[in-house]
């Protein structure tokens, strides 16, 4: 998998599908549009390309006083490329970056870096300043570039939609079992002192 970052100027010139998100924690949710990401690209011959943030934008922005990563950015780059990923596009996250408008976002961030053949998105998702843009934005901009736009269906377990907000919920109680239910892998997380790949846990508290 390549890692590419923003700042350093490079271009994706191969055709490429395209989810952009957080992705705090690569929850079944996550890896399920990861998957249809992937499965787009093998029959499509193009590049499976995720663009994320860092840092998280709630970092900066912190328009939530109780909100903390589920994991890592290092973390995170690793499941993407455990779940297939051809290549990370890193946007650096900033206040100036925050208040670009949501065209100006495409405009510069995306369609003059790379290549785009197809966007997926995940449902109730809005970017740009303020979260201005959704998914009629995208609709208007994808059909001006002549890009399909998949947009897909909410992720559900046990009627639950499966959100990074509800696993931060169960971390919180320590429940731990809900918490690797929804995420779909088990965790890694040093800051709940959590560890993965050895049968254990410890609590860090």
């Amino acid at each position: 998998m390549q890692l590419i970052h923003h700042n350093n100027r490079q271009q994706i010139t191969e055709p490429s599908v395209i989810t952009i998100g957080s992705f705090d924690g690569v929850h079944l949710g996550h890896q399920s549009l990861l998957q249809q990401v992937n499965n787009y690209a093998h029959q499509n011959s193009c590049k499976s390309v995720v663009i994320t943030f860092d840092p998280h934008p709630q970092e900066v922005l912190q328009t939530n006083p109780n909100f903390f990563l589920i994991n890592t950015f290092e973390q995170k780059i690793a499941l993407f490329e455990k779940f297939g990923i051809d290549m990370v596009f890193v946007i650096p996250f900033s206040k100036t970056f925050s208040q670009k408008t949501a065209i100006d976002f495409f405009s510069t961030f995306i369609f003059s870096k790379i290549n785009v053949k197809a966007i997926f998105m995940g449902p109730n998702h809005h970017f740009g300043k303020q979260r201005e843009g959704n998914s009629g934005t995208l609709t208007s901009l994808c059909k001006e570039k002549n890009i399909e736009l998949v947009m897909t269906k909410e992720f559900k377990i046990d009627e639950f939609e499966v959100r990074s907000t509800l696993i931060r919920k169960y971390l919180e109680q320590k429940d731990w079992e809900s918490a690797e239910k929804l995420m779909g892998h088990a965790m890694y997380i040093d800051n709940w002192g959590l560890i993965e790949g050895n049968g254990k846990r410890r609590e860090g508290f």
